[in-house]
């Protein structure tokens, strides 16, 4: 991967020396702390931020990229960063290289090569609770991605009907992590992991244009497969049965298409499909009220395999209302959310090891869903430890036995999100959420936890100085959902320019 990244970054630097165009080189320079009362950072100061904030309480990390646009014609650009950083103790290390990637764009598709913040959910990335698929609060990994990244007009619609998808490949770099974490409690692990996903979306009209109204349907499809697997088993030497799971061509297009594994898989993924596989369906509708003012409704139905695809866990969803002004003014933008997850299909789950008596129901059986787990893909929506998707499933980085499991699944939570501006060089941003917790259907807690997180940013940027952001953090949780009560002051500091233009 890093050989590719290389290649393509010498292709476009060869490009730029040749080609008359426009450019630009940028910088970007970070630096964040926080104290905090408890022994974690407060719930909402982690995330939202591509896994930057440490876990651990009293932290901090600083972060420096410079990032090249170049447009050669019409038809033709390419982006390129990098982007380092270091931080008290964190699950990458001390320094890490948080983005590396290429980016050639031709007319509306566009090739991304390495690891790059690329939020691509319609869920307002810093007002909502988070996507169930994948938000911004991990890390991002290394992968090659073709994609239509914006909405674009199918021919002969008339105007009306848009579309826009991805298709990536990619790999998991947490393996050393997961050992570390795993190995000295006995639990078991993966390494060497590879991913997929892929996404289309379909819109119907255009508030940006000539309708009021605009209507979004959109399928999300993520997959854990190949790797090597260490299943804890005592009788094995040290401990442990090692499986390497096959991933050749013929076993990607199994995993692409949600088909069983081959032969060569584990029982698992030969039983059912190859991988782990989850995703989400997404609705949305947008409203126009005035200028860019608008009004959203919308929701998120998440799977985990062939029952939650045919709605067999139809009570699941995110529900969710989001406004938007459009303008620097005291409310300009606002989400409400609800979150259940407690169905998963019910409690019970048959499989392909029961006996001949009960053949009629074999396949029957598609309860307990486990959301985020898998049998062989132990660490299940996560990366480094953090949560892939929403972090209101808590995640394995909060375990403290080694597992890498999500312990909590089964919640009901409210959320709500609002932003504005008290003046037009002084923001505010505010989250919090009420919930509870069940655990998991294989290990439901003793009694339901309650909790309640909040987060108050305060963010100034002073009006000679617009490229200087200066904010304020301040996080709350109290109650058994979200740990014991913890309060958090953050300060972060952003600077951003323009090394060369031209």
């Amino acid at each position: 991967m890093k050989t590719h990244i290389t290649l393509l970054i010498a292709c476009l630097v060869f490009f730029a020396e040749k080609a008359v165009s426009q450019s630009e080189t940028s910088y970007r320079a970070e630096t964040f702390g926080s104290v905090s009362s408890g022994d974690n950072t407060p719930f909402w100061m982690q995330y939202h931020n591509w896994g930057m904030v440490p876990l651990d309480a009293n932290n901090f990390y600083v972060r420096g990229g410079a990032f090249h646009e170049q447009k050669i014609n019409k038809d033709w650009s390419f982006k390129a960063g990098l982007d380092i950083a270091g931080s008290s103790p964190h699950s990458y290390g001390s320094l890490w290289i948080q983005q590396l990637y290429g980016e050639l764009n031709w007319r509306f598709v566009r090739l991304n090569i390495g690891s790059k913040e690329d939020y691509t959910s319609s869920l307002n990335p810093y007002l909502s609770s988070g996507d169930f698929s994948y938000s911004n609060n991990s890390r991002p990994m290394p992968e090659v991605k073709i994609s239509v990244p914006e909405f674009l007009l199918i021919p002969k619609t008339k105007g009306n009907m848009y579309i826009k998808g991805d298709f990536a490949v990619g790999k998991y770099m947490d393996g050393n992590y997961m050992e570390d974490v795993a190995k000295p409690h006995g639990q078991s692990y993966e390494k060497d992991v590879l991913s997929h996903h892929k996404s289309i979306y379909f819109r119907f009209g255009n508030i940006e244009g000539k309708h009021k109204l605009q209507f979004t349907l959109g399928l999300d499809h993520q997959v854990q497969w190949g790797g090597t697997l260490y299943q804890k088993d005592k009788n094995a030497p040290g401990g442990y049965n090692i499986v390497k799971q096959p991933k050749g061509l013929d076993d990607f297009f199994r995993v692409m298409i949600a088909k069983e594994g081959s032969s060569k898989s584990t029982f698992g993924d030969n039983a059912y499909v190859a991988g782990s596989q989850v995703g989400s369906y997404t609705l949305k509708l947008d409203y126009k009220l005035k200028d860019k003012e608008s009004i959203s409704l919308y929701t998120q139905h998440f799977f985990d395999d062939g029952s939650g695809m045919v709605f067999e866990n139809y009570k699941d969803m995110l529900l969710g209302v989001e406004y938007k002004s459009g303008k620097k003014q005291l409310l300009s933008g606002a989400v409400l959310e609800y979150i259940y997850t407690k169905q998963q299909t019910g409690p019970i789950h048959f499989n392909m090891m029961m006996d001949d008596e009960h053949d009629g129901i074999r396949n029957k059986g598609n309860g307990n869903d486990n959301y985020y787990n898998n049998l062989d893909y132990v660490q299940g929506r996560s990366y480094y430890g953090r949560t892939m998707g929403t972090p209101l499933f808590l995640s394995p980085e909060y375990n403290t036995d080694g597992s890498l499991v999500f312990k909590s699944s089964r919640i009901i939570a409210f959320h709500l999100g609002i932003e504005g501006y008290l003046h037009p060089t002084f923001k505010y941003n505010l989250l919090a959420t009420t919930g509870r917790s069940w655990g998991t259907y294989y290990v439901p807690y003793k009694s339901v936890k309650d909790g309640v997180a909040s987060l108050l940013n305060l963010t100034y940027t002073p009006p000679k100085m617009p490229d200087l952001d200066v904010k304020l953090s301040l996080g709350f949780n109290t109650g058994k959902y979200f740990g014991r009560d913890t309060f958090g002051a953050g300060i972060t500091i952003v600077k951003k320019g323009i090394i060369c233009k031209k």
